[in-house]
């Protein structure tokens, strides 16, 4: 077909931001997570002020107002990066959330343990707490980084060639809307069952 190689294009991009804003959601939640878990009472309040920001706004807002407003204030990013931090902040906050429940769950006699055989608090982090969390979250993480893969879709408003946005041109410029729209329904359901077939896996592994 015509209008599929413009459709696999935008599937290019797409799996190019989700893997990317992914990165940053799933690596910088695990450090809000902590950053919370050892601050003080006015470095906790502050990183919750920020998850609760992140977590309150539309992401089309954000998006909005770092392609609109920030170049106001002197600071003129292209679309492309913009449009991957925006979507790896949102889900790193949700993300946060997910670690920080997952910490919350792991017993107290195990930090205990841990001081028990003198480990230094670095340690205890890396060895055994970090692991810990990452393990307890990873069937609610997928299901993050399957969102955020949805949430690509909302790219298209800043201009860039995600596959919502090439079904889009394409239908512009041929004036037919259910062939490229369609197709590109049927693409999404084929790129979502990767993801569907990991959480039906850790579904049976973690019950």
């Amino acid at each position: 077909m015509k209008i599929l190689p413009d459709l696999m294009a935008g599937v290019f991009y797409t799996v190019l931001v989700t893997l990317a804003s992914s990165a940053i959601a799933l690596t910088g939640g695990l450090l809000l997570a902590i950053l919370e878990s050892v601050s003080t009472a006015f470095g906790r309040a502050f990183v919750r002020f920020w998850l609760e920001l992140a977590r309150g706004v539309p992401a089309l807002v954000l998006l909005y107002f770092a392609f609109y407003v920030l170049p106001e204030a002197g600071i003129t990013l292209p679309a492309m990066p913009i449009g991957i931090a925006v979507l790896g902040i949102v889900y790193a906050a949700y993300s946060s959330e997910v670690y920080r429940g997952s910490l919350i769950t792991i017993p107290v006699e195990l930090r205990d343990a841990c001081v028990a055989l003198n480990l230094s608090p670095y340690v205890t982090w890396q060895r055994v707490l970090v692991p810990l969390m990452i393990k307890r979250s990873l069937p609610v993480l997928v299901n993050y980084v399957l969102g955020l893969f949805r949430e690509t879709t909302v790219l298209f408003a800043l201009g860039i060639p995600v596959l919502m946005g090439q079904a889009i041109v394409v239908a512009d410029q041929s004036f037919r809307y259910l062939e490229p729209f369609t197709l590109a329904s049927v693409i999404y359901l084929g790129m979502n069952l990767p993801f569907l077939f990991l959480l039906s896996r850790f579904k049976v592994k973690y019950a």
